[in-house]
């Protein structure tokens, strides 16, 4: 019988189809605060790129993702209106017996997990949840005041300002014009060009999910070729740019609740100078002014995406977590509307006890059988697990050629590590170091610059003559340690590694091999 269980809710499962439109609505309508992956364009768009299928289990919509080879629910449980406590429960019960069934074999129950869950949906974890559960902090949704938007006023929106001027000033003939299906292929073919461009500039990169960017673009592009074709079907409205004949830029949205909007897709082409800016304002005007908030989703972890996001100035953000089980009682707070957790070193901390330096330490090239030697220094340096890199995270990185993973090691031990990838532009190619983490034991005897200077010689060998790196703007013992290396601020990103923790965007140039430093 328990068998016949399990196959009877395996069996529930099925595709997201447009016809399901009208009961996700009124799921996800009976939410009073939803974010930005609550809503049937979001479900529908992403179910061929993650794999989705959903099932109807005590009247709670469920919907469950299968794109990274194992089974989540992608987001909570949500309740058709009048759905009760006990019913989330039965629901969220009948969920994990679902991806626990299908994991186990594969990836271990432990991989059984709910993404995307908000503010609104933890609290009702921490009053009707079946089983203890553990919250993780996940990115959060950037919410934005609509007017400002409209109007960028204000010194922090000035370069918004100049650029949407640029744009309407150097492109006189521009219009904007409402999405209609004549539209669709001249869209698809302009997202297809954004994302060859988008990778040439950021191939390799790894967002604190432990996916690399090219992989989240390659899903994005899929996905957004899913909601363009079927935008007037899934909800969605769009405009789009137009200079005289050729498309400049296209953006999709819908209303989430009836104080809030959403931006769900915008891209232009990367030849009109100031179209973003201007698309991104002129849409609000358009089409979003009678709603006072407007979402434009999450930044993946991804910190040129963070950096963007965070440069519109928001007014708050809508934090999102993942939920997993563990042995300890549920004891989860409502988190403050803050930024969400970042991967940060402590500013100057408390000097530990050092390890002698009995032996010269050795740099070497890391290696699948260093996984774990590099979690443990990740887990020595930082207390918060969120703010480390992950196993699958440095796997990536392993595996990627344009990256250069490297590990110190003092009497056989490695104590260290660093890694750093390359980029592909246009015309050159630059390098950006990506992390250099040191065993707090270790730490006095310069094995952080050791590490650093043989990524810049590996830069060098490669022909890279411009080197970049973000550090905390408070961490003077790091400051010094990349000045002595050539390493100048070119900026202040604020806020980046969250509220009142500005970063530093820093830039060095490299000399080729051989030659002296400038």
């Amino acid at each position: 019988m328990e068998e016949e269980g399990k196959q009877r809710l395996l069996s529930s499962l099925q595709p997201i189809r447009l016809d399901d439109k009208a009961i996700f609505d009124l799921a996800f309508g009976n939410l009073k605060q939803p974010i930005s992956d609550y809503c049937f364009a979001c479900s529908y768009m992403w179910a061929e790129a993650l794999r989705t299928t959903w099932a109807l289990l005590h009247r709670h919509v469920c919907v469950f993702a299968n794109g990274a080879e194992d089974l989540t629910l992608l987001c909570p449980p949500i309740g058709l209106p009048g759905a009760t406590n006990a019913e989330f429960a039965a629901a969220v019960a009948d969920c994990f017996e679902i991806m626990d069934d299908y994991n186990a074999p594969k990836h271990g129950v432990e991989r059984s997990r709910i993404e995307y869950v908000s503010d609104e949906l933890l609290e009702l974890f921490s009053e009707a949840s079946p089983f203890p559960l553990t919250a993780a902090p996940l990115w959060s949704d950037y919410v934005y005041e609509t007017s400002r938007l409209i109007t960028l006023e204000g010194g922090d929106l000035k370069s918004k300002r100049h650029g949407r001027s640029k744009f309407m000033r150097d492109f006189p003939e521009h219009r904007t014009e409402p999405m209609t299906r004549a539209h669709i292929d001249a869209c698809c073919a302009l997202l297809d060009r954004w994302a060859n461009h988008g990778d040439d500039t950021h191939e390799g990169e790894v967002n604190d999910a432990q996916l690399g960017t090219d992989i989240l673009r390659h899903k994005d592009r899929e996905a957004t070729h899913q909601a363009i074709r079927n935008f007037d079907r899934i909800g969605l409205v769009g405009m789009v740019v137009m200079v005289g004949d050729q498309l400049a830029g296209f953006t999709l949205g819908t209303p989430i609740s009836p104080m809030q909007a959403m931006v769900l897709v915008e891209k232009t082409a990367p030849e009109f100078a100031g179209c973003p800016q201007f698309i991104f304002s002129e849409f609000c005007r358009t089409t979003l002014a009678a709603y006072p908030e407007c979402n434009a989703g999450d930044d993946w972890g991804i910190p040129t995406l963070r950096f963007t996001k965070q440069s519109y100035r928001p007014i708050r953000v809508q934090n999102k977590h993942v939920l997993s089980r563990a042995p300890v009682p549920l004891a989860v707070h409502l988190p403050s509307a803050q930024m969400p957790p970042l991967r940060r070193e402590p500013a100057n901390p408390p000097r530990p006890q050092m390890l002698p330096l009995n032996s010269t330490p050795t740099v070497r090239a890391a290696s699948t059988a260093d996984l774990d030697s590099i979690l443990a220094v990740e887990a020595d340096c930082f207390e918060r697990e969120a703010e480390r890199f992950g196993r699958r995270q440095i796997r990536t990185l392993l595996q990627n050629p344009r990256a250069t993973v490297l590990v110190v090691e003092l009497e056989g031990r490695i104590v260290g590590w660093a890694a750093s990838l390359r980029r592909r532009h246009k015309s050159w190619h630059s390098g950006r170091i990506y992390s250099v983490g040191i065993r707090s034991d270790a730490r006095g005897h310069g094995l952080g610059k050791l590490l650093t200077v043989a990524l810049l010689d590996r830069f060098r060998d490669a022909g890279i003559s411009r080197a970049y790196l973000e550090v905390r703007a408070d961490n003077t013992t790091a400051l010094r340690l990349y000045e002595t290396l050539g390493f100048k601020p070119i900026r202040t990103l604020t806020a980046y590694y969250g509220p009142g923790a500005d970063a530093l965007s820093c830039r060095a140039v490299l000399s080729p091999p051989g030659q002296p430093e400038p």
